[in-house]
């Protein structure tokens, strides 16, 4: 499979991961300061789906991956 490449041609090995929608950092680029409309908790991936995803995403090159377990 191809490596996960972006648009200017750097290849990526790193994702980051979150597990829920309400993240307390508020970040401007994902929390804008009139807030957002939360995802109910049953359309959320659940860890099982997460553990999924992250075994496709190997193929694409991810060696490693920070997340919001916590």
């Amino acid at each position: 499979m191809e490596l996960l490449t972006d648009r200017f041609g750097r290849v990526h090995d790193y994702i980051r991961i979150s597990v829920t929608d309400r993240c307390n950092l508020r970040c401007v680029y994902c929390m804008p300061e009139e807030g957002l409309k939360f995802l109910p908790h049953e359309e959320v991936l659940q860890k099982d789906e997460i553990i999924d995803f992250m075994k496709i995403m190997v193929q694409f090159g991810i060696k490693k991956s920070a997340n919001n377990w916590w």
